[in-house]
Formats: structure tokens, sequence, C-alpha cells
């Protein structure tokens, strides 16, 4: 029976001045690592470019702490040093590793440990429980027949990647070190790190990211699912914690969506300036002239313009809708909020109803065209009951 499965394969697009090293995973963004340079390049969960960090050092292997919410670094200049970095990417600390003599090579992967609140180091030949406090490590597994190329932490065991007789091998080990799974992979490209992604976990899997570079050089995001019943173990529910606090506070969420909300409100204000300086300029020409072709000119103008504003209204509608499908408008309501003058939202739904954008609108021409009828009313009340008064005079006159 498989325990990987692989789902996609995606290229990352990247300059021919940069090559990606190693990564991290924070819960909403990866980061990377690029040789010969000193930097790290952020990206979104579909691999855009978002940001790009100056770095004191050339980081090689990274990984993401979430208890103190930070990032821990290697370099290969020294190996036995473990650096630590706010999320501006600046270097706030430092320990140094001890307590394993059995160390060959450079760091070839570092993890966290969220049961312990550790770290996990591989090298070539072996995988260290690291404290980040002093730098003192405990030797959890040793091999002299397999090339551990990176580790994973996926409390409470740990996956880690090698090459044995010139094939790839994923090893699943205990909390003691004893490899319980040994999975053979097809591709032959050199794994370079396994990631944890919990944000998409469903009931019966998990999903590991492997970055690898294709050729040496061309880096790629292997996606694959593994099936929680075939896994030897069932992983701790901390391992998913920074899908859930990392994305952004509800708070500032709701913040966001505001002034996405009053972005479209000032754009729609100017639209209306600018369709009412182009009626009050084809009153000007109509009033000036009767140059025929004159007026054909500046009609055409003004069809330019309303034909841009058409466009712009259509992504303002879109921007617009996006917020109410992700629910951000519901968010920033509170419940007594209305969503036009004086009428409230829930007055047109019925029990379990949700209303759409589509029919907001209608709702709030009906309830506009309802204020229209009744000022009309009210204003032809007060204009009878004026006239009845002006004529009360003229009638005691007459008699």
């Amino acid at each position: 029976m498989k325990l990987f499965e692989l789902t996609d394969s995606i290229a990352l697009s990247i300059t021919c001045a940069k090559k990606y090293n190693n990564c991290a995973f924070d819960g909403c963004f990866y980061y990377f690592t690029v040789q010969c340079s000193c930097e790290i390049i952020k990206t979104d969960c579909c691999f855009y470019i978002n940001e790009c960090y100056n770095t004191c050092k050339e980081y090689d292997c990274i990984c993401y702490d979430e208890k103190d919410q930070c990032f821990w670094a290697t370099t290969k200049k020294q190996s036995n040093a473990i650096y630590k970095l706010n999320r501006n990417m600046c270097e706030i600390d430092c320990i140094t590793i001890h307590g394993c003599l059995d160390l060959i090579g450079d760091v070839t992967g570092i993890s966290f440990n969220c049961c312990t609140n550790s770290l996990v180091l591989s090298f070539c030949n072996c995988v260290l429980r690291t404290n980040k406090e002093n730098g003192h490590s405990i030797l959890m597994y040793k091999s002299n027949y397999v090339q551990i190329t990176s580790v994973l932490s996926l409390c409470p065991n740990l996956v880690i990647s090698g090459v044995k007789n010139n094939e790839q091998y994923v090893y699943v080990l205990d909390t003691c070190g004893t490899v319980q799974y040994s999975y053979p992979l097809s591709f032959d490209n050199k794994i370079k790190n396994i990631l944890f992604n919990p944000c998409m976990k469903n009931d019966n899997q998990i999903y590991l990211d492997f970055f690898i570079l294709k050729r040496g050089c061309y880096p790629y995001i292997l996606k694959y699912h593994l099936f929680l019943d075939r896994l030897p173990f069932q992983p701790c529910q901390c391992n998913f914690n920074i899908c859930n606090e990392c994305c952004c506070d509800p708070e500032d969420c709701c913040q966001h969506c505001a002034s996405i909300l009053e972005s479209i409100a000032l754009v729609e204000a100017g639209i209306a300036h600018i369709l009412n300086c182009e009626g009050e300029k084809m009153q000007k020409i109509l009033q000036e002239t009767d140059n025929v072709d004159l007026i054909l000119a500046a009609n055409r103008e003004v069809n330019k313009t309303i034909s841009n504003v058409s466009q712009l209204e259509y992504l303002l509608y879109l921007k617009l809708n996006a917020l109410a499908e992700c629910g951000a408008l519901k968010d920033i309501c509170n419940d007594n909020c209305t969503c036009w003058d004086d009428v409230p939202c829930d007055e047109f739904l019925t029990e379990g109803e949700q209303l759409t954008l589509d029919e907001c609108y209608i709702t709030e021409l009906q309830s506009q065209e309802k204020e229209i009828k009744s000022s009309t009313v009210d204003d032809f009340n007060t204009e009878s009951i004026e006239a009845n008064e002006k004529q009360t005079p003229v009638q005691e006159t007459e008699n």
C-alpha cells in the first residue's frame, strides 16, 4: 500500500541570477534562501514573490518556529552555528551546537519540533535534537549507509529523506530514532527540503511539500499527500497550529476589509464628480454652439469617458463581490448594522437565507424607490394643506 501519492508538480519561476537553495513555511507564506546571495525571498502560497529581504549572511537551511514566531537558519561556512531571525529576517540571536561528536559535513536540514519546543537538525550521517536555549544536542539517528538530505519534524515522529545505493528514500522515525517505515521515491532529483502544509489537511490525508532542485538548479515543489490510516503514528495537534495563528488576526482582517470598502467608496465619489463634469461640459457646449461637428466630437469624448468608467465600475463590483463572497462584509457589520440608510439587512431575509450582492443592489433600489414615493406623497399632502390654508381666507371674505 502506498504511503505517499503525488498530487501536483509546480515549477518555481526565478531569474537566472537567483537560485533557490532551501525553504520554510509559516502557515501563510514560503521563505526561500538563495544560493550565493545574502537574501531571503518571501512568496505566497501560489509562489508569487511577495517580498525580498536582504540578510547579513548567506543562509542555507531555514525553518519556522511557531512558539517564538521566528526563524532559525544555518550557513555552510559555520555548520555548528544556528542563527535566530525575526520576521524581518534580521539576526537576533545565535546558538552553537555541542554535545555530539558524530557530525559529518554541513547541515542538510532543520525543523522545529513543537512537542519538545526544540530544533531538529540533519547532517549527512545523523539527526540531532538541539535545545534552543543552550545548543546542547542529543543524537537521535545515525546511519553509515544513508546520506541524509533533509529532515521534517512531524511531531511526535520524524520524516527524513536520504540517498541509499543511488536511490532516494523517505524514512519515518519514531521518538527513539527507530525506522518505522521506508518508502522509495521514483524521481532522481535530490530533495532539498520537506515541508508540512497543515492548512490542506482533510479527514484522512495530510500534505507534504517536497522542495527539489531539478538538474541541480531548477526549483520545483512536489506536492504529496499522506494517508493518515497508513501512517504508523498520528500527528499531534500542535503541528497544525501555524495554520490558525499565522494568516491574520480577525480584527486586522476586518480593518483591512473596511479600508477596501472605503477605497471603493472614494473611487465611486470620484466617478460621480467625473460624470457630473462631463454632463456640465455637454450642457455648456449645447448652450454656446450650434455646430453639429463640434457637438458630435464632444459627444464621442464623453462616450469614451463613460466607457472607461463602466470598466472601472465592473472592477469595483468584482472587488465588492469578492468581499461579500468571503463573508468579510458580514464580519465588518455588527448586529445593528444596516446595508443602507435605515434598512436593516435582516428585514428582507427569511430564516436561513443570505443576501447576495446583486439582491442587495436590487433591494437597495426598491428601498430608495419606496422612500421617493413616500416623500412624494408627503410633499403632495403638504402642498394640499398649504393650498387649503390659502383658500380659507378667500372663502371667509366671500362669506
